[in-house]
């Protein structure tokens, strides 16, 4: 019995042993982050020191102790700490809750930088990984003295729809000087669908001193708000004495499909502006109108044939050629025959958006246009409608080469439903270096991808000659602003020179497949080139293989955080994240 007793006894004593020393670990992990919670690093840092010498083999003081680390900046030390933590305890999900804990703290050391490209790379690799806990950084980027980091903010504000994010955009639109940071924030208050911001957003269409960028991308924006809109508030948009506003309206009419409102379109044919009779007529296009009332469309469109503006009559040959091809061919051969380029562009471009109503002329301007850009853009509408696919495909191919020093661009000055081949007119902008070349590339890959989805013959040999001769290094900025996921099969003939014998052009491939169609089968050929490549090539490698987020990168990438460049550790941080999130 004395036995029994002592034994429960014993029992008993270790277990308030063990009780009150996981009590006080638990209490010592408490300290470690209250100290974070007030910002006191340097204590927490030493708390967790002092915690560790008397509980060497608590994963959660390990992991408090890591967390320090980063939040004091000691990210080199933390990564020390993390490989001794990782071998002692060889337990995977504690080895990825570190491995998370140690990139943010990459990323939130690099947002206090000095050095622009590197706070820079810091807010967009958190913004890429689409964590919340990237809104406090985007937050205070928001609010930067430096317009481009602003601007930047801004745009990546977009992917998140929380309410500090969309307060930001609404003082920014109100307070905001900086014409390009201005347009972000237009642009982010339509792809939010801020409805609340409708009235702020109408004053700048309205105002005489808009910026034509701004009133459009304000415009856009209205528009994709607006799910219902009842007859007077369109009534009084199409009466107002602001230009801006009546063409809201007729856009309002062509995205709410309101064809019982078409009697209002009347008095915007009309208009003096003609960025407004331009939008009614393409309500008329795009609604498929031939009567409004007892007025047929033909009639409506006598005078705006030979209207003053080229710009309004292209779009009435358009919509003619929509009701009646053969009349509306012959007027829009006369401007494919124009002394003036732009117009050429134009007409071709609306010949090309309508279908098989502008095949016939299509294939007979194609063979006696000697304008290149006019070529290319009839030869897309002949392929749209798969009519004379080859030779089409020939004849981009051929421009293609002729103008291989040319820079190019998709115009849509003029109308917005006409996209135009067009010589590059882009300016440079701060936060995308080579910013005319960026597009020009793109552009270039739209084409190469449009010949390899009809399988052109020659399309990868045009993929290989385009990767020979442009260096692809499209930077982060770039991808924030510019591009979108590709689709698997446009990007076809890229994925078949991935195993060229030439290494650049196996690397410029892996490139494009990584950043534009997140495709995992370039993640080899990344990492085998990168030893070999300059420090900003290494960068856009990494943005690569951050954009295809394949956990078996994660062992690489932990190896680029030991690395003595910040602006590398930076991007493999987020590169890191969006694999362990993936």
């Amino acid at each position: 019995m004395r036995y029994l007793t002592w034994k429960i006894f014993s029992t008993l004593l270790l277990f308030s042993v063990c009780s009150f020393a996981n009590l006080q670990e638990e209490n010592l992990k408490k300290r470690i982050y209250a100290h974070l919670m007030i910002s006191d690093r340097q204590m927490a840092v030493d708390e967790a020191k002092k915690a560790l010498k008397e509980f060497p083999d608590s994963k959660a003081l390990q992991q408090a102790y890591i967390r320090a680390l980063c939040e004091k900046g000691d990210e080199m030390e933390a990564m020390e700490q993390w490989v001794e933590t990782t071998l002692k305890f060889k337990e995977e999900k504690l080895e990825r809750r570190m491995l998370e804990v140690l990139a943010w703290g990459v990323l939130n050391k690099g947002e206090s930088s000095a050095q622009l490209n590197i706070r820079l790379n810091s807010m967009l690799g958190a913004a890429f990984t689409k964590d919340a806990k990237a809104i406090p950084m985007l937050l205070e980027q928001m609010r930067a003295s430096n317009a481009l980091i602003r601007s930047i903010a801004v745009k990546l504000s977009t992917t998140f729809a929380d309410a500090p994010l969309k307060d930001e955009i609404a003082r920014l639109l109100k307070e905001e000087k900086v014409w390009y940071v201005r347009l972000d924030v237009i642009q982010a208050a339509g792809a939010l669908r801020m409805v609340e911001l409708k009235g702020p957003l109408k004053e700048i269409i309205g105002h005489p001193r808009t910026l034509a960028e701004e009133k459009a991308a304000a415009i856009v924006a209205l528009v994709s708000m607006y799910d219902n809109i009842d007859r007077n508030e369109l009534m009084a948009l199409i009466q107002s004495d602001r230009a801006g506003l009546r063409h809201l309206a007729s856009e309002v009419i062509i995205h709410l499909n309101l064809k019982g409102d078409l009697d209002l379109l009347l008095p915007l044919l009309k208009d003096v502006s003609s960025d407004v009779r331009i939008s009614a007529l393409n309500a008329l296009a795009l609604l498929r109108v031939k009567k409004i009332g007892d007025i047929h469309v033909t009639d409506l469109l006598e005078e705006h044939l030979d209207d003053f503006a080229p710009e309004v009559a292209i779009t009435a040959g358009y919509v003619q050629l929509l009701i009646d091809e053969k009349k509306g061919s012959s007027y829009l051969s006369k401007w494919l025959k124009s002394e003036n380029p732009k117009w050429r562009r134009l007409s071709s471009a609306a010949i090309g958006v309508s279908g098989k109503y502008g095949l016939k002329l299509a294939l007979k301007e194609i063979q006696t246009t000697s304008d290149p850009y006019v070529k290319v853009n009839l030869a897309m509408g002949l392929i749209g409608q798969r009519v004379q696919v080859k030779m089409a495909a020939n004849t981009i191919h051929q421009v293609f080469k002729q103008e291989k020093d040319s820079l190019w661009m998709w115009e849509t000055e003029g109308n917005p439903l006409f996209r135009s081949l067009a010589p590059s007119r882009i300016k440079h902008i701060d936060h995308i270096p080579h910013y005319p070349a960026v597009v020009d590339q793109l552009v270039r890959l739209d084409l190469l991808s449009l010949l390899s989805i009809v399988r052109y013959s020659e399309a990868q040999a045009a993929v290989r000659e385009f990767l020979q001769t442009r260096t692809w290094g499209v930077t982060g900025a770039a991808a924030a602003t510019l591009l979108q996921e590709g689709d698997e099969e446009s990007l076809d003939a890229v994925a078949a020179i991935l195993n060229d014998p030439d290494e650049k052009i196996r690397v410029q491939a892996a490139m494009i497949l990584g950043i534009v169609g997140s495709d995992p089968s370039a993640v080899k050929v990344l990492q085998d080139a990168y030893p070999r490549v300059d420090r900003e090539m290494k960068v856009h490698i990494l943005e690569a293989l951050a954009h295809i987020g394949d956990p078996s990168s994660i062992p690489f990438l932990i190896d680029i955080l030991k690395e003595p460049f910040q602006v590398l550790r930076v991007v493999a941080a987020s590169a890191l994240i969006q694999c362990l999130y993936h």
